[in-house]
């Protein structure tokens, strides 16, 4: 059987929050832990947080990041750290890390994938968590690498590491160790089934533009013209100046359909003097874009579908846990709201069961019958079954 724990914390002194989320997820877990997973945020000493933590769960492996604010059973908090410890001897877990992941983020998914990929037995259902930095390097590249060794077999969900929006550094934590620049991952196999749900909400208008010119994460051109002059004819305005862009950038991303008709999101966060725009994540020259609209409405509704289907998927089973990868420009978007779309999640999935997530930079996971995908705007929920 499996079975975990959630503790949250908002001591002010780090090595005191870490100490206090960790002891109150132990109090919730029977048996030695299999897993340790740690959200916080900036505001944290994020070497004493993490040292607070191993004074209660020892060396059991621990895998986590810093973002932009934490989700639990509780609601949300900007303030705080979670902890969820998981155990069971059901299960083969394992961890990974791999640094400096701006040289090469395809090699670093590929180092990740190879060292957890031989613990898991064969008869299991095998997940992957991967928790990149956000800001350092192109995630899309950390998540072909991770699937080119993996396959199909195994299941990828995640999301990017990030701070308040200040877009300067993250953290990942692996084991004893705080790093930065790198990708901290973990492997969950179960005898149990396991399921991921990921949607967004929201829906194209206006005319299909192609992608002419770009570098790295930086549309320059769409059908040959500077792309600001393309995205203001389809939002239907004027002229859009820099200033003004953000906004209006945060309510109309960019969407790229996949074979399948859905759309991966791509968040456009700034503009150039010279026209172009710049993503969170690249948008590859060649590339089928439509510019992107949504409500508040639309987007609670996407993550009430993702919580379906990742129930759907585990058949007859509870779910033991529950991790949400939630993109910190939908709690933006969704203001107050925001807590109203985690607690529609928690109706569908159960409000027993143990929740722990966090504000993302970026989400990895896979619509159905797709490969996985690194994804801007989006929601992913991920639940393992308990195996009773």
């Amino acid at each position: 059987m499996v079975n975990a724990g959630v503790g949250i914390s908002d001591i002010e002194d780090s090595l005191e929050a870490g100490e206090e989320a960790a002891y109150k997820a132990k109090e919730k877990v029977n048996g030695k832990p299999s897993l340790v997973l740690v959200f916080s945020v900036e505001r944290f000493n994020q070497e004493k947080l993490l040292q607070g933590v191993r004074n209660v769960v020892g060396n059991a492996k621990l895998m986590g990041c810093c973002g932009a604010g934490i989700i639990s059973e509780k609601g949300l908090s900007k303030n705080s750290v979670g902890v969820m410890i998981i155990a069971s001897d059901e299960l083969d877990v394992g961890v990974a890390l791999a640094r400096d992941i701006s040289k090469n983020p395809k090699k670093a998914g590929e180092k990740v994938a190879r060292v957890l990929k031989n613990e898991v037995r064969l008869s299991k259902n095998p997940s992957i968590i991967l928790l990149p930095d956000g800001f350092t390097c192109n995630v899309s590249e950390i998540v072909k690498g991770a699937y080119n060794i993996l396959g199909p077999r195994f299941k990828l969900i995640g999301g990017g590491a990030g701070d308040n929006l200040r877009f300067i550094k993250t953290y990942q934590f692996v084991n004893q160790e705080v790093y930065t620049n790198s990708l901290a991952a973990a492997m969950i196999a179960s005898p149990s089934p396991i399921g991921i749900g990921i949607a967004h909400g929201w829906e194209p208008f206006g005319d299909f533009l192609v992608v002419t010119k770009a570098k790295n994460k930086t549309v320059i051109e769409f059908d040959g013209k500077p792309a600001i002059l393309a995205y203001q004819k389809c939002c239907k305005l004027d002229k859009i100046s820099p200033e003004e862009f953000p906004e209006i950038g945060m309510k109309h991303p960019l969407g790229m359909p996949d074979i399948a008709g859905n759309y991966i999101i791509r968040d456009p966060i700034s503009l150039n003097e010279d026209g172009s725009i710049n993503c969170v994540a690249e948008v590859p020259v060649g590339s089928v874009v439509r510019i992107m609209k949504g409500d508040s409405d639309g987007i609670i509704l996407a993550a009430e579908r993702a919580a379906k289907h990742a129930k759907s998927a585990l058949g007859n089973n509870e779910p033991a846990f529950a991790i949400i990868f939630d993109c910190v420009s939908r709690l933006l978007l969704l203001g107050r709201r925001a807590e109203e779309e985690i607690e529609k999640v928690r109706r569908i999935i159960g409000k027993h069961v143990p929740l722990i997530g966090f504000h993302t930079f970026g989400e990895i996971g896979a619509f159905e019958g797709g490969a996985p995908m690194f994804h801007n705007k989006t929601i992913a929920i991920y639940l393992v079954g308990k195996n009773e």
